[in-house]
């Protein structure tokens, strides 16, 4: 798929020869999105309309009508990149299904020099280059002086992504352990790595992971955050079987961190299993705060397609205006995934997962009568089609399921399984 300079539009890929297809006479996409089966369609010349994509396996770019923007697919048929509004190519889809580092319009960084709209002169949004401009004076306001390993000793690599690399590390000070992210500030990179450390700066909580220091490197942005030493929620429900009484407990803290930032007009959207992290205690802790969005008075509602796919609330796949319950939904997600050990549609496309959420609304659950009447009302409130109805972080925490929890304690034995296990399975 190439982009079409003359048209502007998104050509479509010719089934049998390989090359792109002609547009219609009127100009039209040769191609659309078919709303009713939620199949990428192709253009049928004679009938003049589309019809449903083949099963062949051929890999058929299409306009995401929800989204407004078009997507290609790489070799393996997962979707690859969307296109920015200026019509430059966006990054490549990390190969978990994160979404791709664009900037989001919906969003207003907070910081002490004002947000986006309150930089532009008036205007609703600064041109790509003023954008980051702006990006770059806020981190060196904010990041911290000097050479950051004189303050801290880098030990090993944890963690590595799309997005940057994750160190274990020591406070030279204190011979505390930290976690050090270094993130590229590369062109797809900047505005996540923004949005990392200005939206949740001065705002601490002991349920979000907390961002202890930053610099800025040759070009990388470093961040210095809290160390947890447990791994992450998806390492124990991908290795181990939780009871009731553990997932309370997993549940009553995230929802602890969600009230928190909720209280604070922030967005996570980005809320799954491997974004939770655990300490060797039993503390669970958010992590991962490049795509959340930052509320006002002025402006309490987003729209844009942001999150990873499987754990999307509806409103976000059809690109509805929404606000904080899209973190509920996302919570009823990993609480099905601490059930059943994955979210629904895993082994289908991020598009496929996109497309069933969209036509089925709530998950059905595999087994509903192995859990307890509690618990399928838990889920129930958290996964409520209607934005309305579902309910907030703060009333799903005096819901009578999460009187079950038992103490964090209890998580210690899981975490260590977790880890026993994914050392067994890396000799």
């Amino acid at each position: 798929m190439v982009w079409d300079e003359d048209d502007r539009d998104l050509p479509a890929w010719d089934e049998d020869g390989g090359h792109r297809s002609e547009w219609d006479e009127n100009g039209q996409a040769p191609m659309v999105w078919d709303k009713d089966d939620g199949h990428l369609p192709v253009w049928d010349e004679e009938r003049g309309h589309s019809v449903a994509w083949e099963e062949e396996g051929e890999h058929l770019p299409a306009w995401e009508v929800d989204g407004e923007r078009p997507v290609t697919w790489k070799d393996d048929g997962e979707p690859a990149a969307f296109w920015e509004e200026d019509r430059e190519p966006a990054v490549l889809w990390e190969e978990d299904e994160e979404p791709p580092s664009v900037w989001d319009e919906d969003t207003e960084l907070p910081s002490a020099e004002g947000s986006w709209a309150e930089n532009s002169d008036g205007s609703t949004a600064l041109q790509p280059e003023g954008r980051w401009e702006w990006c770059l004076m806020q981190l060196r306001n904010t990041v911290s002086v000097g050479e950051p390993m004189e303050k801290y000793l880098e030990l090993e690599q944890i963690g590595q992504g799309a997005f940057g690399t994750v160190y274990r590390g020591l406070d030279r000070a204190t011979a505390g352990e930290v976690a050090i992210k270094k993130m590229s500030l590369r062109e797809q990179n900047r505005e996540r790595a923004v949005n990392e450390i200005l939206v949740l700066k001065d705002k601490k909580n002991s349920n979000i992971v907390n961002s202890l220091d930053s610099f800025l490197v040759d070009g990388d942005l470093w961040l210095v955050m809290e160390y947890m030493d447990g791994g992450t929620l998806q390492d124990v429900v991908r290795q181990t079987r939780m009871a009731e009484g553990e997932m309370a407990a997993v549940s009553r803290e995230c929802l602890q961190g969600l009230d928190f930032l909720h209280s604070n007009w922030v967005i996570h959207r980005d809320l799954k299993s491997s974004n939770i992290l655990l300490g060797m205690d039993g503390s669970v802790k958010l992590a991962d705060f490049g795509l959340c969005a930052q509320l006002s008075h002025e402006q309490d509602l987003c729209s844009s397609m942001v999150g990873t796919a499987h754990w999307m609330a509806p409103e976000v796949v059809t690109s509805s205006p929404y606000g904080p319950k899209v973190d509920i939904w996302s919570f009823g997600i990993v609480t099905i995934e601490m059930v059943e050990g994955e979210p629904p549609y895993f082994k289908q496309t991020a598009a496929m997962a996109r497309c069933l959420i969209r036509q089925n609304g709530t998950p059905q659950l595999q087994e509903p009568r192995r859990l307890s009447a509690l618990l399928r009302d838990f889920l129930e409130c958290s996964l409520e089609l209607d934005e309305e109805r579902r309910w907030s972080a703060q009333e799903l925490l005096q819901h009578p399921f999460l009187s079950s929890a038992k103490s964090l304690s209890s998580l210690t034995p899981l975490i260590t399984a977790a880890k026993q296990l994914r050392e067994q399975k890396s000799r």
